[in-house]
This record gives structure tokens, C-alpha cells and sequence, in this order.
């Protein structure tokens, strides 16, 4: 498929997307594919698993594809409703019970009203329930977390129809204090990866830290019925950590972070550190000579007659030239003192730190805009379908993008600033409203 997409960019306009270094694996499924590995080799979810070591109940997982055949997936996310949660085992009988209910929920008008009814009653003015479904990530874990923000009315609502005694709509079931903790948890898991933010930082990381902690487990469970699981699970992890190392997007991210740097690959990855170091210096030569057009160089000897000889001894800090000054922009970022925390806020950093980087912040707009997970692509996706119906099939592909942006900008309450100031104000008095309130926060 990317070598399509490839050939496609390449047609359109000439240009040339090597996508041997530029195709990243998403972090979610690559995920899903260590864990089936490892399930498979136990075998507890087949007849052919220990019956008598068994435990009483295990998590399985559906057969995922190492291809990654993902639109196929999506397309059978239509039928997820036939998906009755008294059939699943008992470990993940909540988790699907509760995204049974939201789809109920979702899918009914009259329990939407009943929602909003009660939500008022009880306080609660956060979002609406939505349904999620499919291998999409974004939406599954947007659904979740909006149950249990709204876990007092959910539970209302099953309180409900379980004292009216009519209609089935939600199975009687009914959540306890830690089946909604259970949820938490799940969801703080969920949201590293949910899409939101330069999450393609951390994909080396997280990937060196998976194995170690697999390595340890494999020791831990020695002579155990899991042992068999950590080799293939281990095997798949490394396969996928030397494909992330082989993508650009990902190297230049890695050392974009203000807390790696560098120092990850020295410490972590030594064999692929030149090599990132050498990736670094390319890319960021060729964004200098975009960013400055050839000017003369300086006249050393004009700036030094500027010095009046009795003064000389007083000029502590001699002028440099501006091409001085961008040669060392990489060393004084590789020894800067402006640190930051592995989970810090990396855009926050790089805005603070601009002028003192041009080049390299100029970098970083670009590869931290790169995701680890296919979620951030998912909800393009969702917005594009929205925006661009049959009825604006002339639009551009420049239009297309400026809408769709827009769109999550909005939608995300970015302020625009410049020329849409105007807009923006237009909305700032619009929020005032109840009406358009409750047409943003409960979609």
C-alpha cells in the first residue's frame, strides 16, 4: 500500500516519497500483534492450551494481521453491534458491556433525551456519549472516557429501566465502583497513544522499555505456564523496534525531544547512533539553505576596525556572524541546559525555545507532527467524511485540507489569530450562548 501512495505522490506532482524510510507502523498495532504472538504460543485460548495449569479466565485476542489490512477491519465495524457481551469471558465482560451500552445510548434518540434529562439533574455538563467501535482507537478510548465522565448518569439510566421493569435496552446490566475504575485505568493507558499529541517521541522509548520489561518477566516466570509466551512475544517487539529505527520520521522526532536528544541512541541504541547524528546534520543543512538564502559573507576585517584599539582589552564578547551563529545551533542544542522531562511538553518547549533555535524549531513543526498510532489519521478521516460529501466533490485538494483543519481546529478551541481574529471573536460571543454550548461539548 505505501509503495502505491508512493506512486500516486510521485504522478500527482512529481514528487518522490521514499517510503522505505518514511513508513511508520502504528505503536497500537504493533501492540496487538506481540500480544496475539504470545497467546498463541500458550495457546490457553484454543483446546490444544493446559487444561489443568489453565486459569479459570484469560483474555483473548482476535487473529490481527501482520500486513495490517486495516480497511477491511473498518469496514466490518457496522456489525459491531451484534456483539453480545454475555458471550465474552469474564475478564472483559465489563469493558464490553459498557461500550454496549454507549452504543444503545448513542443509537437512541430517546435515550439520548433521557441522557440529557438526567444530566441536568445530576450537574453534569461534560460531553455526550458517543459509540465506539472497530479497530478505531481514537474512538474507542473518546467513547470510554466520556462514560465514565458521565458514570452517574450511565448509572441512572440503568437504574432506571431496571425499576420500570420495561424494555431491554440495556440488558440489565449495571456497573460497580471498580468496573468504572477499571475503566480509568484503561483509559490512562489508552490516552499515550490516543493521538492528541507528538506521541512519535516516545516510540523508541516505549519500545526499549517493552522488551526490558518482557526480558524481566521471562526470568520471572520461569518453569511457569506463561514462560512460552515472552520469546515470541520479545521476537515480534525487536522486529518492529528495527523497522522504527530504519524510519527517518522517527529518528528526527526522537532527537527533536529536548530529553533525548542524542542520548538515547549513545545509551540505548549505540549502533544507530551515527547514523542518527549524521540524519540530524541533513536534515538540518538542507532546512538552513531553505530557510536562509546565500547572502555575502560578513567582512571580518570591517566589524574589527569597528573596536577602538584602547577598548580592545573590554571586548568580552566579540561579534559573531549570522553564519557563525547557524553552524553551532546544533552543538548549543546538544548542550543545552533547557531541559525537559520525558512526558513534558514538548511544543511548549520548542515555542519557548524558537528564537534561539530557528532551524531546529523550524524541524520540529514538521516531526512532531508525526504519530505513533493510526488515531490521529482515523479522525482526519471522520472529519474529511463529514466535510466532504457528494455535493462538494468539485472542491481542491488545498480546500479540502484547509477546511478539514479548520474543522479540528475549531472543534479543539485553537484561537485564530491574524486575518480570522474576526471569526474568532464571533465565536468568543457565540459561546455565551447555551444553544452553542451544548452544540460543541455534547456532540
Amino acid at each position: 500500500m505505501c509503495s502505491e501512495i508512493s506512486r500516486l505522490i510521485k504522478d500527482h506532482d512529481g514528487t518522490f516519497w521514499n517510503h522505505s524510510v518514511n513508513h511508520q507502523r502504528c505503536f497500537c498495532h504493533v501492540l496487538a500483534l506481540i500480544l496475539g504472538a504470545g497467546l498463541t504460543a500458550i495457546k490457553l485460548s484454543t483446546a490444544e492450551g493446559p487444561t489443568v495449569q489453565r486459569p479459570e479466565s484469560f483474555p483473548t485476542l482476535p487473529t490481527i494481521t501482520e500486513d495490517g489490512e486495516l480497511l477491511q477491519d473498518a469496514q466490518a465495524s457496522d456489525d459491531v453491534e451484534d456483539i453480545d457481551p454475555d458471550d465474552l469471558s469474564t475478564d472483559s465482560e465489563h469493558v464490553f458491556s459498557i461500550d454496549y451500552v454507549c452504543r444503545r445510548i448513542a443509537s437512541s434518540p430517546a435515550k439520548q433525551s433521557e441522557f440529557k434529562i438526567w444530566a441536568e439533574k445530576l450537574g453534569y455538563d461534560g460531553p455526550g456519549i458517543i459509540g465506539g467501535y472497530g479497530i478505531r482507537w481514537n474512538i474507542a478510548y473518546d467513547s470510554r472516557d466520556r462514560a465514565y465522565k458521565a458514570r452517574k448518569v450511565i448509572n441512572q439510566l440503568l437504574e432506571n429501566e431496571t425499576e420500570n421493569g420495561k424494555g431491554k435496552t440495556f440488558k440489565g446490566y449495571e456497573f460497580s465502583s471498580k468496573e468504572w475504575e477499571h475503566i480509568k485505568v484503561l483509559n490512562a493507558v489508552l490516552k499515550r497513544m490516543e493521538g492528541d499529541g507528538p506521541s512519535c517521541t516516545m516510540v523508541l522509548y516505549e519500545y526499549s522499555r517493552l522488551i526490558e520489561t518482557l526480558e524481566k518477566l521471562k526470568d520471572a516466570s520461569k518453569n511457569g505456564i506463561l514462560e512460552a509466551m515472552f520469546d515470541p512475544m520479545i521476537k515480534v517487539a525487536n522486529k518492529y523496534k528495527d523497522l522504527a529505527l530504519e524510519c527517518e520520521p522517527i529518528l528526527m522526532a526522537t532527537m527533536l525531544h529536548p530529553a533525548w536528544r542524542l542520548l538515547l541512541f549513545f545509551n540505548k541504541f549505540k549502533s544507530h547512533h551515527s547514523k542518527a547524528q549524521q540524519l540530524l546534520t541533513r536534515k538540518f543543512n538542507e532546512r538552513k539553505a531553505i530557510l536562509e538564502p546565500p547572502t555575502p559573507l560578513p567582512n571580518k576585517n570591517s566589524s574589527q576596525s569597528e573596536i577602538v584599539a584602547e577598548d580592545e582589552g573590554y571586548n568580552f564578547y566579540p561579534t559573531c556572524s549570522g553564519q557563525e551563529n547557524g553552524e553551532d545551533e546544533l552543538e548549543r542544542y546538544h548542550n543545552s541546559k533547557f531541559s525537559l522531562g520525558i512526558k513534558g511538553d514538548v511544543l511548549s518547549w520548542w515555542k519557548a525555545q524558537s528564537p534561539s533555535f530557528v532551524v531546529l524549531s523550524s524541524l520540529a513543526r514538521d516531526y512532531l507532527a508525526c504519530a505513533s498510532s493510526s488515531a490521529c489519521v482515523e479522525r482526519t478521516f471522520s472529519a474529511a467524511s463529514d466535510i466532504c460529501t457528494s455535493s462538494r466533490s468539485s472542491l481542491s485538494p488545498q480546500t479540502i485540507e484547509q477546511c478539514i483543519s479548520s474543522h479540528l481546529w475549531i472543534r479543539n478551541g485553537v484561537k485564530a489569530q491574524g486575518d480570522f481574529q474576526d471569526v474568532n471573536t464571533v465565536f468568543d460571543v457565540a459561546e455565551k450562548n447555551p444553544k452553542f454550548h451544548s452544540g460543541t461539548k455534547k456532540i
